[in-house]
């Protein structure tokens, strides 16, 4: 029997994690077994998980580095429970500070197969991770359609098959009854702490102009219900409803969107769901990051457009009363959110086959682990 090794570093991961852990059991059922490092969405899929470390992601950083030994803590043991394990196959899903380190342990400990699922943006920075990954790398499967060509001219086995969330997003239908506005603060515990009270103060800006507004927050399933009561208590005048992240029949009937800037960004525009995206990090990390990265965008779909599609408001432009004025206007001013539709259908172009993304994916890595 094979034995597999999926990591998976945050709450994007976790999900990505358990549907192929899902589709690799359909397939080979007795011969193989799964174990990893991720959240409770791979714990559900059947994986036997050894390390629970998506409730310790973080961004930026000066936020990695003040959490610094927990980081390493995990670290150390995730390369223990490796030499343990020893399984003939590894799968690292994104969070690169975590999976670059652990892919070079994983072949100096021996480890045959080696595979990146959601590989590190190196067309945005440290691209000398490209590297990396053709020397510690067996298998690259990219989820953004230029990523394939980018690793392939460096001499990296890579593959695109689509968005892994292509098979599960649809246009969404918006409630003709009412307008409904989605808040998404992010998967890891310092976003939500950083990004919820100017999130819901724009959403009472905005029902202070139009009535006829819901708001319903979206908590990934890495964030304990503690931490966002205190933010629901003290803005319980808007009568926010609380969905589970993952939940698509919701999100299907948002008419705008509060997101933080990151993997639901792309999966809403998919959606083709206007929104305004909004991210802020330390002033150190901001500094740091300010040098290193040289993008016109930060959002996803803005960067897969090239074009500011959907408004980002970042770092010092990110406050209330500009987020809530952009989504008043996608609102009550349908041209203009027709404009921004228009812009997210491009996004929507899909490979023939994007309803068997994860059935591609788990066919690709089954043949190139031999299981």
């Amino acid at each position: 029997m094979k034995k597999i090794l999926i990591s998976a570093g945050e709450a994007s991961g976790d999900f990505y994690g358990a549907k192929l852990a899902g589709e690799i059991l359909r397939v080979k059922k007795k011969k193989v077994s799964i174990t990893g490092f991720g959240g409770p969405k791979m714990k559900e899929s059947g994986i036997d998980i050894k390390l629970n470390q998506v409730e310790h992601a973080a961004m930026g950083f000066w936020e990695v580095i003040r959490n610094i030994f927990t980081h390493l803590g995990l670290y150390m043991k995730a390369v223990d429970l490796l030499k343990k394990e020893m399984p003939d196959v590894l799968i690292v899903i994104d969070s690169p500070a975590f999976h670059m380190p652990l892919i070079k342990q994983a072949k100096k400990i021996g480890i045959k197969k080696v595979i990146y699922y959601s590989t590190p943006q190196v067309w945005v920075w440290k691209p000398g991770r490209i590297n990396e990954l053709k020397k510690f790398t067996d298998l690259c499967i990219v989820v953004l359609p230029f990523e394939e060509k980018l690793l392939k001219d460096a001499g990296i086995n890579a593959r695109y098959f689509g968005h892994p969330m292509a098979p599960y997003l649809t246009p969404a239908k918006p409630s003709k009854r009412e307008k409904i506005v989605g808040i998404f603060p992010g998967s890891r515990v310092n976003e939500v702490n950083s990004f919820t009270e100017d999130m819901l103060k724009a959403c009472a800006l905005i029902k202070l102009s139009m009535k006829n507004v819901k708001f319903v927050l979206f908590k990934a399933g890495t964030i304990r219900d503690e931490l966002i009561k205190p933010y629901l208590d003290k803005y319980q005048g808007l009568g926010i409803k609380v969905a589970d992240g993952t939940d698509l029949k919701i999100k299907s009937s948002l008419s705008a969107a509060i997101a933080k800037s990151g993997t639901i960004t792309l999966e809403l525009a998919i959606m083709g769901i206007p929104m305004a995206i909004v991210y802020r990090v330390s002033e150190l990390s901001y500094l740091m990051m300010k040098n290193i990265i040289k993008l016109k965008y930060v959002g996803l779909p803005n960067i897969l457009l090239d074009k500011p599609a959907v408004k980002e408001f970042l770092q010092h432009d990110f406050k209330a009363d500009k987020v809530a004025h952009e989504i008043i206007a996608v609102l009550k001013d349908k041209k203009y959110a027709t404009g921004i539709r228009a812009d997210l259908d491009r996004l929507r172009v899909k490979p023939k086959d994007a309803k068997n993304v994860v059935v591609n994916i788990a066919k690709e890595i089954i043949r190139e682990a031999v299981l």
